[in-house]
């Protein structure tokens, strides 16, 4: 009798690791099962929030890591009512990014597997995005896991894997209603040709580049309340870019439909002639750059003194206070009656009284001080002949973030209105301007001039950018003012820029 109890029971374990083994996710262990807390918000009271794993990403379960660029946070997945589950992204420590997985610490588990409710790896199909963000899509009670995809070559959409009782879903819907901070996002996907945020990253989101980078460049992949943008040191270092192995324009990239930049820039100092990008072949061939002019705009720019106005005495008296000097005239009789140089008595009788100094007839005009800021250069050539010139004065500062857009007013194919704004204010306009003439481009930078290699240091060569830049964007559609001013208070916040008036230093 009891043999056979004994074999039942035999079986039943032999099945379940089976099961364990060649169907995980058959099986649940935990309190899910339990008891029915979708019906009810009540029982969540019982239902403590996950405490062994939470937002300090050094206590993650043995075997993991925390990928901290990716969504982390409370949220509700078992349907409770509260947001006591955990959930983040997750890899195992061998670091492998196709091993990369979202998992949730299920609340009122504590103790038990942290990555049991979860989705697939990238290896076997689950798409990521650094837009991640969790909503009750299919109004159920219980949050998926959401981030905007590209699903076509400019189209970008909010796609979702619902939770279900044990796990996420394999399948994806598309979210029809994302939160206000995804729906701004994804104007900002609208019309994007290339989208280099710099970060955490160098990496373009529209994922259409291929970027390559000098002197050792590295950005902290470590996320930050405030950003610091990517650094360029002046010397060696700039990015060179493309839509193909080669490093070209011309595929999926092509300048002819550019019709807007956006980016932000922080100059450490101005070097010559420093180009903040220059897509072109070679220098005189085919550019479309942005930059500044010299090396900014110095203090008295417009007073420098001019050497054929310089007062008599610099040029003819000797250094004080031997030799002739500029003072008041004084008779022989006055001098030698009120100076050493009295000869009648051995004692001055009278104090010793010395010419007044009197200012200079042409006063010379203060040294130019260091510079400030500097004017904005953009230009477009077409094939070896220059067809847009654009100077703005003083639109770069030194040591502050400043945001630039340039962008079409218009859809005109071949010569459409041109807009400049600097902080979402307009500071400059075109009425007839130019678009880029050719798709082919071969010699594409960001941080470099491709007059550079083209010109010796006799000839005052241009210098490398030096300073910091983040959110750098093209569009192959105009920017709208709405546009610009969402792009400009979303970079804002992440720069921790409070005010216009006192942008933070670096």
């Amino acid at each position: 009798m009891y043999e056979g109890y004994l074999w039942a029971g035999i079986i039943i374990l032999l099945t379940v690791a089976v099961l364990e083994i060649w169907n995980p996710r058959l099986l649940n262990e935990g309190f899910t099962n339990l008891v029915s807390v979708g019906e009810s918000a009540m029982w969540s009271r019982w239902m403590p929030r996950r405490g062994d794993i939470g937002s300090n990403a050094d206590k993650e379960e043995g075997g993991y890591i925390r990928e901290l660029r990716y969504f982390s946070g409370y949220t509700d997945v078992q349907r409770l009512g509260k947001e006591h589950d955990f959930c983040r992204m997750v890899a195992p420590i061998s670091n492998d990014p196709k091993e990369m997985f979202f998992a949730c610490a299920l609340g009122g588990t504590d103790g038990l597997s942290t990555v049991k409710f979860r989705t697939q790896n990238v290896r076997d199909g689950l798409q990521i995005s650094r837009d991640d963000y969790m909503n009750d899509v299919l109004k159920e009670g219980r949050a998926g896991y959401c981030r905007i995809l590209k699903t076509g070559p400019y189209t970008f959409e909010a796609k979702c894997n619902p939770a279900s009782d044990v796990s996420f879903r394999r399948s994806m819907i598309t979210d029809s209603n994302p939160p206000d901070a995804i729906q701004t996002l994804l104007t900002f996907y609208d019309g994007i040709m290339f989208w280099l945020r710099l970060r955490d990253d160098m990496l373009d989101y529209a994922q259409h580049l291929t970027i390559t980078s000098t002197g050792n460049m590295k950005i902290d992949e470590v996320p930050k309340p405030i950003t610091q943008g990517l650094e360029f040191n002046g010397v060696d270092q700039f990015l060179r870019i493309g839509d193909g192995a080669s490093m070209e324009f011309g595929n999926t990239v092509q300048l002819r439909y550019l019709r807007a930049i956006s980016f932000w820039v922080y100059f450490d100092e101005f070097t010559n002639n420093a180009h903040l990008f220059d897509f072109g072949n070679g220098a005189n061939h085919d550019n479309v750059f942005c930059g500044i002019i010299g090396r900014g705009n110095a203090n008295t720019q417009q007073e420098l003194f001019n050497e054929g106005c310089m007062e008599e005495s610099q040029k003819t008296l000797p250094t004080g206070p031997s030799g002739a000097q500029p003072v008041m005239e004084q008779s022989p009789q006055l001098v030698m009656a009120t100076s050493r140089a009295n000869v009648e008595t051995y004692d001055c009788p009278h104090p010793e009284i010395f010419g007044r100094i009197m200012p200079p007839l042409h006063p010379k005009a203060p040294a130019p001080g260091p510079a400030t800021h500097a004017d904005m250069l953009y230009e477009i050539w077409d094939n070896k002949m220059r067809k847009l010139h654009i100077q703005v004065k003083n639109v770069f500062p030194i040591k502050k973030w400043t945001h630039i857009v340039i962008t079409t007013t218009n859809n005109d194919a071949m010569r459409p209105g041109l807009a400049i704004y600097q902080n979402a204010k307009l500071v400059h306009t075109e009425k007839t301007a130019w678009l880029p003439q050719t798709d082919a481009t071969t010699k594409n930078y960001i941080g470099k001039s491709n007059w550079t290699d083209a010109m010796s240091q006799y000839d005052n060569k241009d210098e490398l950018f030096s300073g910091r830049l983040f959110d750098f964007r093209g569009y192959n559609q105009q920017m709208t003012k709405k546009k610009i001013d969402a792009t400009y208070q979303w970079g804002k916040q992440l720069l921790g820029i409070t005010s216009e008036s006192s942008p933070p230093t670096l």
